[in-house]
């Protein structure tokens, strides 16, 4: 005689091979959300099975087990606001085969009428299992106040007269976690109350580092090294007390704890990242350039390799995206290799620099990006900035034709964007738009005058000193075209913009640059009065520049007027070596260093003379 088992019995043994199937997968080295997804489909349909029929409380264990299995495999592929659903109607269910009816679907009042309805019963494992759940959903959604209020009425029993905070809530919080063998879990609810817990603790930590109260975040942080957690959760809770300590104007410190991410995870990129704003306030170059290198690195190698799970659930999902974001935030890698770039070639790293450059063009160009548009980082700079400071570095590293060749992209590509004049007033207040606008003109001319600048000192170092002067005066014709009408536009503020104030001080230099340049060129090829125009020109614009005193003073010797010479001479020697009232950008800092004249002979006839002078 054949025996035809309870549905309860076949529903058990249907939930414990779908957990089975699972468990074999997640001991695997490679996760397979395949299986995953069919574990999630057999689950659900187990549970539609279940509820299909009325709530009983003989098999309230077995829906309580399979709602909570059904959940936790469906965190991949529904939304939380879909699970929470299914999770009221679960509640709903257990309260109706216990005989009590709540009358309202609010989740706090329905917890509050589940708790003390099975408080005292054999089904306190399974609604605290589910109320794991409910913990999670609101950690994800970062609903740090709910979850308060859940944890406390759970401890509700707890006589304390101590203020309520989560902290201490979650600390005490006494929760049944016992298992039972007939039934399989996909996660053991002491496993995953341990994550919500520590989670929790860093999600509040994380939430004070937003307030700025980075004291009170430490504290968080301190308490969550202490908990037991995942490798790469612990890097990410060393890097979060490293920035908090680096707030707090701490660096060492902080490189302290960035250093223990990097070694507890070495996959942890937000504590290189941390690392190298740190070295790069500490003034620390070569230490910065390291760890941006790094960073590229391992940001290039990540790319190369899945970054799937085989957990059910990690920290990652408990943590949600803006938090995840805020945790392990990094520029993208075309902004890191920017930073990597700049910083090598701003400390003299000039080959390393240079080759970081053209990576950085290659994938730019790869990815398909217009030169106009502004970059994907939020402080990547613009396109046309890039291939300047590019071009920069090429000249610097002594490669003319490959700078040349740079420049003219930016040329090209600002071509139809210059206007024909831009005439600006100072005591005109525009409007945010109007402003964004002017700025954008401005920076169409600076960019095209940058890049003509830098193609006349390519000329230039080729000894081509006729196509030098040309693009000197191309890049002068661009650079006048935008024309302030108050003297004292820097005391106007021009519209009270800094932004703008700052691209005029930049603007201002760029010229002072180029004619200083061309003037030179003038120089070299004995055009005294046309040296003497520009290089008188270019001292307006950069005021206290010492080579350009030291130029004139040998145009004007040249020119056999000799007392002023002198005067220039004088003035040189009172002046420091190049102007440091404009904070240029990286493109223009060529100037003085690069255009360095041989003055040993002007000395020696300077001294001479004054020494005549005096005797």
């Amino acid at each position: 005689m054949s025996f035809v088992p309870c549905l309860v019995d076949r529903w058990s043994e249907e939930n414990n091979n779908i957990i089975l199937t699972w468990k074999q997968n997640e001991r695997g080295l490679e996760s397979n959300q395949n299986v995953r997804k069919r574990c999630c489909s057999e689950s659900l349909k187990l549970l539609q099975k279940i509820q299909g029929i009325p709530a009983a409380t003989e098999r309230l264990k077995l829906e309580m087990t399979v709602s909570y299995n059904t959940f936790l495999f469906s965190l991949s592929f529904s939304s939380s606001s879909e699970i929470e659903e299914s999770l009221t109607n679960s509640l709903l269910r257990a309260l109706e085969a216990a005989g009590s009816q709540v009358s309202s679907s609010d989740p706090v009042q329905l917890w509050e009428a589940v708790l003390q309805t099975f408080g005292t019963s054999v089904y306190v494992p399974y609604v605290h299992k589910l109320l794991l759940i409910q913990w999670m959903l609101w950690l994800m959604q970062c609903q740090l106040e709910r979850v308060l209020t859940l944890l406390t009425q759970t401890n509700r029993k707890r006589e304390n007269l101590a203020p309520v905070n989560l902290q201490t809530e979650t600390r005490n919080l006494a929760l049944s976690m016992e298992e039972d063998s007939s039934l399989m879990v996909a996660m053991a609810a002491k496993d995953l109350k341990d994550l919500l817990h520590i989670c929790t603790v860093v999600c509040q930590g994380v939430e004070q580092m937003k307030m700025e109260k980075y004291s009170e975040a430490l504290e968080a942080f301190q308490e969550a090294k202490g908990l037991s957690s995942p490798r790469s959760l612990l890097a990410q809770i060393h890097s979060l007390t490293g920035q908090s300590f680096a707030k707090l104007g701490q660096p060492h410190c902080a490189l302290h704890f960035y250093r223990m991410a990097v070694e507890v995870d070495c996959a942890c990129h937000s504590a290189l990242y941390q690392s190298a704003l740190v070295f790069r306030q500490l003034g620390n170059p070569k230490a910065e350039m390291e760890a941006l290198h790094l960073l590229y690195s391992a940001v290039q190698l990540q790319s190369d390799k899945s970054s799937s799970s085989a957990s059910l659930v990690c920290p990652a999902t408990l943590l949600g995206g803006e938090q995840m974001t805020f945790i392990s935030r990094i520029p993208s890698p075309c902004l890191i290799l920017h930073s990597l770039a700049h910083t090598c070639v701003f400390n003299g790293s000039i080959s390393d620099g240079v080759e970081y450059y053209l990576d950085l063009l290659a994938s730019l160009q790869s990815d398909g990006k217009d030169l106009i548009l502004t970059g994907d980082g939020m402080s990547f700079p613009r396109i046309p900035v890039v291939y300047l400071e590019a071009g920069f570095a090429l000249l610097k590293a002594k490669r003319y034709n490959d700078a040349l060749v740079v420049c003219e992209e930016v040329i090209t590509s600002t071509l139809d964007f210059i206007p024909e004049r831009l005439l600006l007033d100072a005591e005109d207040k525009q409007n945010v738009a109007d402003s964004e606008v002017v700025l954008e003109n401005v920076d169409f001319v600076l960019w095209a005058g940058a890049a003509h600048l830098l193609q006349a000192q390519a000329h230039r170092k080729l000894k081509d000193t006729k196509e030098a002067i040309t693009n000197f005066t191309r890049a002068i014709n661009h650079l006048v075209k935008v024309f302030i009408k108050q003297k004292d536009w820097k005391q106007k503020h021009l519209g009270n913009t800094e932004a703008m104030v700052e691209r005029m001080g930049t603007l201002e230099a760029a010229k002072g640059q180029a004619l200083a340049g061309r003037g030179l060129c003038f120089l070299e090829r004995g055009q005294l009065k046309e040296a003497l125009r520009d290089l008188h020109l270019s001292l307006q614009m950069t005021p206290g520049c010492k080579n350009i005193r030291m130029w004139l003073t040998e145009v004007l010797w040249r020119l056999d007027r000799r007392e002023e010479a002198s005067a220039y001479w004088r003035e040189a020697h009172n002046t420091s070596d190049a102007p440091k009232s404009v904070n240029l950008p990286l493109y223009l800092q060529l100037w003085p260093d690069d255009t360095a004249f041989d003055f040993s002979d002007l000395k020696k006839k300077m001294e001479e003379y004054v020494q005549v002078k005096t005797t």
